[in-house]
């Protein structure tokens, strides 16, 4: 036991005195710094929850004198944040990736039956298997996604990585960490599937203001991928803030699925950074950035309540083709709808390629075709359309209902159009 301690000591030791020299007595690099601090944020949550999934499911199990609540000793998870979240990618600089996965499998394939003869921990039949499991679960995502933040490469995947990091940190680490120290047992199994329908409502804001910032401001949420544009359609039209509001707000489920009155405290404590740290910073950047159009916006949008009607949402336009049944009826209905700043008209006056889908072009001459287009259109009406027109435009719902749309047979006299 006193050998063991030793080493550990000595590695935890050997980490600082590594982060000492990398980050103090080193040149800093400011894509570089961010790209380690997205990749040990990704290892940081994702590995104590697959950890303890391992451990669960009997991939091995660590030995410790301690009651061990996340089902490993604190600087062993500490000493594995560091190699696997900092010095891969600070060596090879995003390169070598599948090279990178292979020696790591390798180091661990070597070294953690060391571990086991130092009592550290016991492997059970098939712990390679758990090997492979983290590593592409805990490993190769960090890693990708510190490679494309450095090289400014798959905004998508970053964004999605982003949102990932906020689900794990709000649904599962919060209430694991407060349950845990509290006279409660943590457990997903719970029946209660109204708790996931209003979760789902008060995220589906923010799923599509980060969709929204990818597709059209080129940005995401987190400060180092800033927006080049100002995004003022979708759910910002309605809402200035709908990802903070989501991740206010949806702490009210969370209390309820895990019985805890703990988790409200997030609540509050999300409202007082938003307006005492994050709406400061955020408003004068934007202010900097965008000047007096940022100022209109947000002398028109409230913060945080939702506006019934978009009154001042940026002008777009809805074509359709005029020989196709299919589309005409669904002009019609928009016509009665009183939307805002939504102008209708037919293919003929659409200056792009030949039209042969439903097409939305918005303020800034972007074009979105079929199920997008329509979606598009519906956020010009009021909140209740728009919300429907929001889950319609989610990345994989847009997919699933598009093909709904191009198996159904419709009737038009204009053979090549459909409204798909």
């Amino acid at each position: 036991m006193e050998k063991q301690l030793i080493i550990r000591n000595g590695i935890v030791l050997f980490c600082f005195v590594l982060l000492i020299v990398l980050f103090f007595l080193k040149k800093q690099e400011q894509k570089t710094n961010w790209a380690l601090f997205y990749s040990i944020l990704w290892v940081s949550f994702s590995l104590p929850i697959v950890n303890y999934l391992c451990v669960k499911y009997n991939f091995w199990i660590f030995i410790s004198g301690a009651n061990l609540t996340i089902k490993i000793p604190y600087d062993l998870l500490f000493i594995w944040f560091i190699f696997w979240g900092i010095l891969p990618f600070y060596i090879s600089k995003g390169k070598y990736t599948l090279l990178t996965f292979l020696v790591l499998l390798w180091i661990d394939i070597l070294f953690m039956p060391q571990l086991e003869k130092l009592g550290v921990l016991k492997l059970n039949k098939n712990w390679i298997i758990g090997e492979l499991i983290l590593l592409s679960i805990v490993w190769l995502p960090a890693h990708l996604w510190a490679r494309y933040s450095y090289t400014n490469k798959h905004l998508n995947y970053r964004a999605f990585l982003q949102v990932s990091t906020m689900g794990l940190l709000i649904l599962i680490i919060i209430p694991f960490v407060v349950i845990s120290y509290t006279s409660n047992d943590f457990s997903f199994e719970k029946n209660k599937p109204y708790i996931f329908q209003l979760a789902f409502i008060i995220i589906l804001p923010s799923l599509t203001a980060v969709n929204d910032l990818v597709k059209k401001g080129k940005g995401t949420p987190f400060p180092y991928d800033k927006t080049t544009g100002l995004v003022q359609t979708g759910v910002y039209a309605y809402c200035r803030n709908p990802i903070q509001w989501s991740f206010t707000f949806l702490f009210i489920p969370l209390s309820i699925y895990y019985e805890s009155y703990l988790l409200l405290s997030g609540t509050i404590i999300s409202i007082a950074y938003t307006l005492g740290v994050s709406n400061p910073q955020e408003y004068l950047d934007m202010e900097n950035r965008f000047q007096n159009k940022w100022n209109m916006y947000k002398k028109n949008v409230p913060n945080w309540k939702f506006l019934w009607k978009p009154l001042t949402i940026p002008t777009g336009t809805l074509y359709f083709k005029k020989d196709c049944n299919q589309c005409e009826q669904v002009k019609k209905w928009f016509e009665k709808r009183d939307a805002c700043n939504l102008i209708i008209k037919y293919e003929y006056e659409f200056t792009g390629n030949k039209l042969l889908q439903a097409t939305y072009t918005d303020h800034n001459k972007n074009n979105y075709k079929s199920i997008v287009a329509i979606a598009n259109g519906l956020e010009h009406i009021n909140l209740f359309w728009a919300s429907l027109g929001w889950f319609m435009r989610l990345p994989i719902i847009h997919h699933v209902l598009q093909i709904i749309i191009d198996s159904m047979a419709f009737e038009s006299q204009d053979k090549t159009c459909n409204i798909n």
